[in-house]
């Protein structure tokens, strides 16, 4: 198989995986239609960011898909931002002592 050949099959592997009668098969796994359209979202933006640049990329690619995944990118997060929670505190940070913090960066290392 050819090099050109390769690179063909495989694309019309990801385009068939990625087409939106796959995904929306796919998605009857999703119980609520805001998780549907959020497999969808998210099926649509892994394709931009992952199969569109293939294996050897070039920049003019790269930032089309870039510009693709942040349109994209975009509803999705609204789906998954929750309500602000005004009343909820951030715990202050413990500081640790020096023999703690040598013995975690001798364990890293």
């Amino acid at each position: 198989m050819s090099d050109r050949e390769l690179r063909q099959r495989t694309q019309g592997v990801w385009d068939s995986f990625y087409s939106m009668k796959s995904i929306w098969k796919r998605s009857r796994s999703a119980k609520t239609l805001k998780a549907r359209i959020a497999f969808i979202l998210i099926s649509k933006l892994y394709r931009r960011m992952c199969a569109d640049t293939g294996i050897a990329t070039d920049s003019a690619r790269v930032a089309r898909s870039a510009r693709w995944a942040g349109w994209i990118a975009k509803p999705c997060r609204r789906l998954f931002a929750g309500r602000p929670m005004p009343h909820l505190q951030v715990p202050p940070r413990r500081e640790i002592s020096g023999a703690v913090a040598e013995a975690l960066l001798v364990d890293t290392m």
